[in-house]
């Protein structure tokens, strides 16, 4: 028999903690990374980026505290994933795994900041960011 864990024990592990779900899957994760080690590897030296995050990992009246605590501390909903910064333009990026879609909240905020001169793009492969940093001027 395989050290490998078919479907069935898995839920039944998972039954076991009292879960019932099985785990999620980080499909937008991986390549966020990646575009964040690309960004490293190409942008000028005097560009600065960050990624603010906009999710919590927790859930409950702790989870509510804190997302109450970020509105007024100014987060948005649907703000770009990373954010960049070079000779005076802002730049966002958006990350998405392949086949996911841009929520109403972020589809606002992009034409907000396209309003306001920022250029926005939403990417789900590294070799989608270089295009678009290319198309940009920043490689």
């Amino acid at each position: 028999m395989s050290n490998r864990m078919t479907a069935a024990r898995l839920r039944a592990f998972y039954k076991a903690d009292g879960d019932t779900s099985a785990p999620r899957q980080d499909r937008e994760g991986p390549i966020h990374r990646a575009v964040l080690d690309l960004l490293d590897l190409v942008l000028p030296g005097d560009a600065i980026y960050h990624h603010s995050p906009n999710e919590l990992d927790m859930a409950g009246p702790e989870a509510a505290r804190q997302v109450a605590k970020a509105r007024k501390m100014g987060t948005r909903a649907g703000w770009v994933d990373i954010e960049i910064v070079w000779q005076g333009r802002f730049y966002g990026v958006e990350v998405k795994a392949p086949g996911g879609r841009v929520s109403s909240s972020q589809a606002e905020t992009h034409a907000d900041l396209r309003r306001a001169g920022a250029a926005v793009a939403v990417v789900s492969s590294v070799s989608e960011a270089e295009a678009v940093l290319k198309s940009w001027g920043l490689i």
